[in-house]
């Protein structure tokens, strides 16, 4: 594999382990021990009208798909949302530590050249934690987000107690009668540019706008609290599923 980057060094023992298991082709069994464990971990969610909470919506880019088997976040964009409005954005690129297979360089464009000098995963969750302190999360199929912090976390990085939501599951929930629920695909029907597809802001942004209309929906259905919106969804059971995939 050729001399070990410093970056690499840092990340310790724990990611080296899921590195290998990536490079043979299985996971780790002390990694996916791990996820069982942090399935259901995150704070309570917050009382009140669903408009009123304070959202970061955020999306990771990775080496791969499969976080349980070694692939790792090499980008986080996010925005944070007051009402309903962004006010803050956060972006950073991330070194894995390894190479970034070409086939995922195709998919988001990112190579080992630019994210060479980035912080390693530990630096940059902490940096995001910090952005994100005290919001709830949402994601577009936050399965595969929440299970790359999750091994972020395994390898040395600050846990997130954000509680994490799903668009994907609140879309599903609403119009169970579409094939496509892509954010790709929900954009194109709701008329939302997605200004750099892949890149982790551009695709972040997106999601927020995609957000906004999809709370919209659930309010006009009666849905006034968070809590409530994950029950009538299936979120957490939905999220927990999804997870398992990756």
């Amino acid at each position: 594999m050729g001399e070990e980057r410093p970056a690499k060094r840092l990340l310790g023992g724990a990611i080296r382990r899921l590195l290998s298991a990536a490079w043979n082709g299985g996971p780790d069994p002390a990694a996916e021990e791990f996820l069982r464990h942090r399935r259901h971990f995150h704070a309570a969610l917050p009382d009140g009208p669903l408009a009123a909470q304070h959202y970061v919506v955020f999306d990771l880019e990775a080496t791969g798909l499969k976080p349980s088997h070694g692939d790792v976040m090499i980008a986080i964009g996010a925005v944070r949302l007051r009402n309903l409005e962004i006010v803050d954005r956060f972006e950073t690129l991330v070194d894995p530590g390894r190479p970034i297979p070409p086939r995922s360089t195709r998919y988001h464009g990112i190579t080992d050249a630019m994210v060479a000098g980035s912080p390693p995963p530990p630096a940059a969750v902490a940096a995001f934690a910090a952005f994100a302190e005290g919001a709830v999360l949402v994601a577009h199929n936050a399965g595969f987000d929440r299970t790359l912090l999750h091994m972020a976390e395994f390898a040395g990085a600050p846990p997130i107690p954000n509680p994490v939501l799903c668009s994907l599951a609140v879309s599903h929930w609403l119009d169970p009668e579409e094939a496509d629920h892509s954010l790709d695909g929900l954009c194109a029907r709701a008329g939302i540019v997605i200004a750099r597809r892949h890149a982790a802001l551009g695709d972040a942004e997106a999601t927020a706008e995609l957000w906004r209309r999809l709370i919209a929906r659930a309010a006009a259905r009666g849905v006034e609290h968070l809590p409530e919106l994950v029950r009538r969804t299936g979120m957490e059971r939905f999220v927990s599923q999804m997870s398992e995939a990756f």
